[in-house]
């Protein structure tokens, strides 16, 4: 009960004062005039206590009832004072003002005519007198009543804008703002891996020239590096520049959470307690951001849909873990949906998100990311598998450098690596999708099948989300592009090792979203096709079953051979099965075709 006074507005009160004003009336009337009332001073006071606090109950316990509990409590009552003490039953007024206030559309028929014309019809025949005074009087304080409603709805709708208006500014600005750093970090990396890149090997290459350039062009040749190495230079200032322009996100999490508080508590009006608990240590970037978003939805939630008037926002750090938890004293919510990919996004850190609610108690919203554990020295064996000299060479020089890490070897196609896991047992498979002969996709299924803790990480040049998608559905535990930063390439094999799935951010939000379509797709399809394969696939599927293949059926169908082994590890991948031939036998086995 208290809780809910404790949310009145001036209204309430104005209703509460009506109500306080009805039952003063009575009881001083019982006081000073006891002999205008036929009955015993405790009866008609008892009475009039339950009229008064009963609907009140009903009011704050069973909203749905209250209307009618209040018209019945109080239409006998007014029919009892009208008996046993017609001089009071003018006070019946104020009780139809109240009436007329909590009326909808859906109840405004039947209680006007219950208080406005039977129930003072009524009070005519017991008092023996016209009753068209009594039914003016209270029609004209229903009326009244309903005006005052009519003000009070407006008034709600006017603070619901008001409050969604500010919701909605506020998460527009937060949306442009993230907007903002996301493009921000393409271009950074763009600059990083393309004009960065040329850059310093066109240095490395000049440098190497000069022992073999006369004497008289080492000036030219110190002019050309000098220029080099300025363009290089202005190149990193504006990386630096676009590095701090979302300082943000380069805070301290504590920092940015309680900054995002702050900005929240100044826009909506809403007391946030922030506090921190333990000893604040450093957090992977992406870790950061799933929390940044998780408390931001839960604020939105809290005040649009929970009504909460304070929120208390606890950050523990834990020796195994992070935990955000985030209490409201809201109206609590049935049921919460967060957006922007947020599950996913701490379903690839291996965070969990719970959220407890109950009517009238407020929401509860917990935040869970386990701190990622530094793998020790030499322990991350790595196989890089790709078809390009060059960039299997790189890889391998780059990660080698690394005290984490021991490449122990690398591989230019599918069979090749099947061969080397055999040989070498890595802990991770860095593997080219697009290759000659079996391709990564294909050698992915076999790895699965046969060595099953092995963790693989699918590599590629081009953002592909159904690739990604299919990938991660059949147990990939990363989705990475050849463009990854080394360190943002070194972190993320690092976090795969304690456990963790990593996908780019680049693709990450078409890849949930593909990955949603691809599950609801496959629960249109029928239990004769529980794989959920595509009409190309079947076609491809029914080709193969022909005997055709991959380049008489990429001729068949006018597509590029490379494209119907990308169709086939698909389809393999959906199957469960590692080649043609058990594909085959899958298909006729369970009338597939």
């Amino acid at each position: 009960m208290l809780s809910m006074i404790k949310k009145w507005f001036w209204y309430n009160w104005v209703i509460f004062a009506l109500r306080t004003i009805w039952l003063g009336i009575i009881v001083i009337a019982d006081v000073m005039y006891p002999a205008m009332i036929v009955v015993p001073f405790g009866v008609i006071i008892l009475s009039a206590l339950l009229v008064y606090a009963i609907p009140l109950i009903v009011q704050y316990r069973k909203e749905d009832w209250y209307l009618a509990v209040e018209v019945v409590m109080t239409g006998f009552f007014y029919l009892f004072v009208a008996y046993v003490a017609p001089a009071l039953t003018w006070s019946f007024v104020l009780l139809v003002i109240i009436m007329g206030v909590a009326s909808s559309r859906r109840t405004y028929m039947w209680t006007g005519i219950s208080s406005g014309i039977i129930l003072p019809a009524m009070n005519g025949l017991i008092t023996n007198r016209p009753p068209y005074e009594f039914m003016f009087s209270c029609s004209f304080g229903f009326a009244i009543g309903m005006a005052f409603g009519i003000l009070i709805e407006s008034h709600k709708q006017a603070r619901i804008i008001q409050e969604q208006k500010q919701l909605l500014e506020q998460h527009i600005k937060q949306i442009e703002e993230l907007t903002l750093i996301e493009e921000r970090n393409r271009l950074s990396h763009e600059l990083h891996d393309t004009i960065g890149h040329s850059l310093t090997s066109l240095i490395v290459g000049v440098e190497s020239l000069r022992s073999s350039v006369p004497d008289l062009q080492i000036e030219r040749v110190d002019k050309l590096v000098s220029i080099a190495q300025g363009s290089l230079d202005d190149i990193r200032k504006h990386l630096h520049q676009l590095s701090h322009a979302h300082a943000r996100f380069n805070q301290s999490l504590s920092e940015a959470l309680l900054e995002l508080t702050e900005e929240f508590m100044k826009s909506t009006g809403v007391t946030v307690n922030f506090r921190v608990i333990g000893i604040e240590t450093l957090v992977m970037q992406k870790m950061s951001f799933c929390l940044y978003r998780c408390l931001q939805e839960s604020l939105t939630n809290a005040v649009r849909h929970g009504q909460a008037s304070v929120v208390s926002v606890d950050l523990f750090f834990e020796s195994q873990q992070l935990r955000l938890q985030i209490e409201d004293n809201g109206n609590g919510i049935e049921s919460i949906e967060f957006g922007l990919g947020l599950k996913e996004r701490l379903e690839q850190q291996q965070g969990t998100l719970s959220v407890h609610s109950q009517s009238g108690q407020g929401t509860v919203v917990i935040c869970n990311v386990p701190l990622q554990v530094e793998a020790g020295q030499g322990s991350i064996r790595l196989l890089i598998v790709d078809d390009q000299v060059m960039i299997a060479d790189s890889l391998q020089q780059i990660l080698s450098q690394q005290d984490n890490f021991i490449v122990v070897g690398t591989a230019s196609d599918g069979q090749e690596a099947l061969e080397q896991c055999e040989r070498h047992q890595p802990d991770i498979v860095l593997m080219d999708v697009h290759m000659q002969g079996m391709n990564g996709l294909e050698a992915f299924l076999q790895m699965k099948e046969r060595w099953s803790n092995m963790k693989v990480v699918v590599m590629t040049t081009f953002e592909d989300s159904v690739q990604a998608a299919t990938a991660l559905e059949h147990g990939a535990k990363g989705y990475m592009l050849k463009s990854t930063r080394p360190k943002e390439m070194m972190e993320a094999m690092k976090l795969i090792y304690s456990g963790g799935t990593w996908l780019d951010q680049s693709i990450a939000t078409r890849v949930f979203e593909e990955m949603k379509r691809q599950r609801e797709q496959l629960e249109k399809y029928s239990p004769n096709d529980p794989y959920g394969l595509t009409k190309r696939e079947r076609e491809i599927l029914q080709l193969l079953s022909d005997g055709l293949r991959y380049k008489s059926i990429a001729t068949k169908l006018y597509l590029s051979e490379g494209t119907v082994r990308n169709y086939c590890s698909t389809l393999y991948s959906k199957l469960g099965v590692s080649n043609r031939e058990e594909a085959i036998e899958l298909a006729r086995t369970e009338s597939i075709l």
